[in-house]
């Protein structure tokens, strides 16, 4: 069912209060005026907790350890060194001409291909860019929060400070339907490593996209929901909590 449809029937209160509030959020990340943030299209990303995705496991040790580096400030992206660091999906480019693109400019958002989001959302956690997270991300994603600005501050708190990110490898990209009820998934490999052991990790990660409307996002591609597996080489996950990265 196309999702104006969906919100004309629906009589979901909470349902209600999450568009409200995601459409609220929409014109404060990417400076939207109210004209342009109408009720009548919601859509906006949501993740399972992690890049747009990304889905990573965190032991209790490994989060106690990530209490040190919660102090790390927000990206300063498009500002003095940014300009010439690598990006984190590790595709070879600048930050500023890769993922920080997409971070920062709305449109280059709207544009992207699933595989971009993929890698920007992965970027973004390695950036703390909590915004792009949480507007990438579907209202209709698990763990999606009508509170925004709770929600926020619950991902600043579980952002992978205690691990570097620097590549983030695309397996497979399809595409399925066409017009509203096209889909995208994006299969990844989401490498990453231990700031105290150097202990190399990874987990792989079959992400769902879906739009929501050309208000929401400029019809952006928006992390729906992923299904994680092991990486080759690594072993099985184990049967803990997961979170979005």
């Amino acid at each position: 069912m196309p999702f104006a449809e969906f919100m004309m029937e629906s009589t979901d209160s909470r349902f209600r209060c999450i568009i409200l509030g995601l459409l609220a959020h929409s014109s404060r990340a990417f400076n939207l005026s109210p004209r342009q943030v109408s009720v009548a299209s919601l859509h906006q990303p949501t993740i399972d907790d992690g890049p747009s995705i990304l889905y990573a496991k965190k032991t209790s040790k490994q989060k106690n350890s990530a209490s040190k580096y919660k102090k790390k400030s927000s990206s300063t992206s498009g500002f003095g060194g940014a300009a010439t660091e690598d990006c984190p999906c590790g595709s070879g480019l600048g930050y500023i001409k890769c993922c920080g693109k997409l971070h920062k400019d709305a449109n280059a958002y709207a544009d992207a291909t699933a595989e971009q989001v993929v890698r920007a959302r992965y970027s973004a956690y390695a950036k703390r860019e909590v915004d792009f997270i949480v507007g990438s991300t579907h209202p209709l994603n698990k763990n999606f929060m009508s509170d925004i600005e709770h929600w926020k501050e619950t991902i600043r708190m579980n952002c992978y400070d205690n691990f570097e990110l620097n590549n983030c490898e695309i397996v497979d990209e399809s595409y399925d339907g066409e017009g509203g009820r096209e889909i995208a998934r994006a299969k990844f490999i989401a490498r990453m490593t231990q700031v105290d052991t150097r202990e190399k990790t990874a987990f792989m990660e079959t992400s769902l996209f879906e739009r929501a409307g050309n208000h929401i996002a400029n019809g952006a591609w928006l992390y729906k929901e992923g299904v994680i597996e092991s990486a080759p080489g690594m072993p099985e996950p184990k049967n803990e909590e997961e979170e979005d990265m």
